[in-house]
């Protein structure tokens, strides 16, 4: 996905899934794969972790630049044809920002959990369609597909907090814990960011979200596990 760049910010969903990884108890050259890897962002955000990245890209040019940090990247549509891997094979399996573009999002997540170990983390991130920008568009009328965002022209499912969960339920994991991105405005200003004069704005920003997650949350990351795991 050429369009999307790594997000530095620490309340991203790229920091935050990198954080989440680095405080699991996994043994060295635990097994990640991360479908939809685009440039790599995730295996390079967390160089010296001691874990084996493989990749699923549908854009070739984005996995040149990946190939480098991953074991092995498999390049293909998950709409048209998507790959397997040996059963349980995978102690964590990433997928961020990807199932709002699947046509069968359902199908995809029962796919690749036979290749999740027992007692295998999924980690999944969407868009909140429902955050407070969108609905105060909508108030005025106002529902337009844009190149990037959580309404990006790509995407064709739209995910509430409590519609991703039922996703989720459905594919018969169990949500361990949730997380929340803010609405991203170092992307706005750069004004914004860490060691800028309104950067004390983002981390208010960042703790209303906390608080009203429904609301204001940008994204969600959800941490699984199956049903019956321990």
């Amino acid at each position: 996905m050429t369009l999307y760049t790594f997000k530095e910010d620490k309340y991203s969903s790229h920091m935050q899934i990198g954080h989440i990884i680095k405080s699991l108890d996994v043994p060295p050259h635990s097994k990640v794969l991360d479908i939809g890897c685009s440039k790599g962002f995730a295996a390079r955000s967390m160089r010296g972790t001691n874990l084996d990245f493989y990749g699923i890209e549908i854009t070739k040019k984005d996995a040149a630049i990946a190939k480098p940090y991953y074991k092995n990247i498999k390049i293909c549509d998950l709409d048209d044809n998507i790959p397997s891997y040996r059963k349980e094979f995978f102690e964590i399996i990433i997928m961020a920002d990807v199932l709002e573009h699947l046509k069968n999002p359902l199908y995809v997540i029962n796919h690749f959990k036979k290749f999740l170990a027992k007692n295998g983390l999924i980690i999944m991130s969407t868009g909140n369609v429902a955050n407070i920008w969108i609905r105060l568009n909508m108030l005025f009328g106002r529902f337009e597909y844009i190149d990037r965002g959580i309404l990006d022209k790509t995407h064709i499912h739209l995910y509430t907090l409590k519609t991703f969960k039922k996703l989720a339920y459905e594919a018969n994991f169990k949500v361990n814990k949730v997380f929340i991105t803010p609405i991203p405005l170092p992307l706005i200003s750069s004004f914004f960011s860490e060691g800028n004069a309104l950067h004390f704005v983002h981390v208010m920003n960042y703790l209303i979200t906390i608080l009203w997650k429904k609301l204001f949350g940008y994204q969600f990351i959800l941490i699984c596990k199956r049903k019956n795991a321990r």
